[in-house]
């Protein structure tokens, strides 16, 4: 797996969060409560690079999901073996007590980990999310990832679609997001999309107990209304807002705005 040197990978710190397989993280090293963010398929931490300057008074805590990035694949492919490792990373890291805002795949991810730590999650944030990925075995989509062999072109026209967003974006910033999801092996995005078609999030959204936001955009191509109307019913306690014109990807296409609606979340669970 290929790493493309940069600002944002030369700030990854390493822990080895069981035999031999490590978990890299960006530290913002804030002195105040912890936020763990989560990204999604394909993504690296890189994903919340936008977010992080509208985060002074808090922690953030962004890790490669395992398979991603710099860190190692840590056993399984499914959103409950990437929730899994993230648990051993917090306790590694010494982290209770945390808030999590997690995007698309790391938003189930976020979701399967709240369920384990249902004492130690005080709010959670889902961006994009869905309880019940799956795309369709025959899908154009499904067909096109497992069709994707080893050298991934960064500038292909599978991952310019992937990456496609209802709003501007940052042109650097999608070039060096598409060289990551690169990097990334063509098995792991095909052990993925296999674990998505077997995954059902319903129950492990029943036992959350911390409040959640949803947050999705209107124009998502991959979880639309019916993943949302899901969504808005499967948690104790739920907030659910809808970006009008935004894509998959609201928190690239509105760092700002997203960061509002989730920093008004967190002030408000904490008064609670």
């Amino acid at each position: 797996m290929t790493i493309h040197a940069d600002h944002w990978h030369s700030r990854k710190r390493y822990v080895e969060t069981s035999e031999g397989k490590s978990v890299a993280f960006v530290d913002s090293g804030g002195n105040g409560p912890p936020l763990l963010l989560l990204h999604g398929f394909s993504d690296t931490s890189r994903s919340f690079a936008a977010l992080e300057r509208f985060f002074p008074d808090f922690r953030l805590i962004v890790p490669d999901l395992p398979g991603h990035g710099a860190s190692a694949l840590d056993g399984g492919m499914h959103v409950d073996d990437f929730a899994a490792s993230i648990d051993r990373l917090l306790t590694v890291l010494g982290l209770e007590n945390i808030a999590l805002v997690g995007h698309s795949m790391g938003a189930m991810t976020a979701i399967e980990l709240a369920a384990r730590r249902r004492d130690g999650v005080n709010a959670l944030i889902l961006l994009s999310a869905s309880l019940r990925p799956d795309f369709g075995a025959e899908s154009p989509l499904a067909r096109d990832i497992r069709s994707l062999r080893d050298p991934i072109d960064p500038s292909g026209p599978f991952l310019r679609d992937w990456y496609a967003c209802s709003r501007p974006v940052d042109s650097d910033f999608l070039s060096r997001m598409k060289l990551d999801a690169a990097a990334m092996p063509a098995a792991i995005w095909h052990g993925i999309l296999e674990g998505f078609g077997e995954t059902d999030l319903r129950c492990s959204a029943a036992r959350v107990t911390a409040p959640v936001l949803c947050i999705a955009g209107s124009a998502d191509p991959l979880f639309g209304s019916s993943h949302r109307e899901t969504l808005a019913h499967a948690f104790h306690t739920v907030r659910s807002i809808t970006l009008e014109g935004y894509g998959h990807n609201p928190h690239w296409e509105d760092p700002q705005r997203v960061s509002a609606l989730i920093l008004s979340f967190l002030a408000e669970t904490e008064r609670v």
